[in-house]
């Protein structure tokens, strides 16, 4: 019995040696059926699932295991406004300076480039978008 115990053990810490080798090869990220995965995937969907993993780092902290995002409710919810008012197609250049700095504030200097703007657009429009879903 008690070799049964020792020959039980062995085989775990075998297998635990190569679970640790696999990681620090990147056994994971080198998967080839994972790389065959990515590469079936059409260009849409590879963008979606950037904007996804974008997302999801951009508002935690891995290392500490927090959540980046601590903003106030109110704070939140006027940002939620002007992404909409964006999204709907009103032109940055249309929106008032405290807004501008609000979204500075949450998505840095450049923060007019996520909505397909350039810095000129901030003073006067520049930049045109046009919808043709109607």
């Amino acid at each position: 019995m008690f070799e049964d115990i020792c020959l039980d053990l062995d085989q775990i810490n075998e297998n635990e040696n190569k679970n640790k080798n696999k990681v620090k090869s990147g056994g994971l990220f080198n998967d080839p059926n994972i790389k065959a995965a990515i590469e079936a995937l059409s260009e849409e969907d590879k963008l979606r699932y950037k904007k996804i993993g974008e997302a999801l780092y951009e508002h935690i902290d891995y290392n500490e295991n927090s959540v980046l995002n601590n903003m106030p409710l109110p704070m939140q919810e006027a940002v939620a406004y002007i992404e909409d008012q964006l999204r709907s197609g009103l032109h940055p250049s249309f929106l008032e300076e405290k807004e501008k700095v609000l979204l500075s504030d949450v998505y840095g200097k450049k923060w007019y480039e996520k909505w397909g703007y350039i810095e000129e657009d901030l003073k006067e429009i520049v930049t045109c978008k046009f919808n043709n879903n109607f």
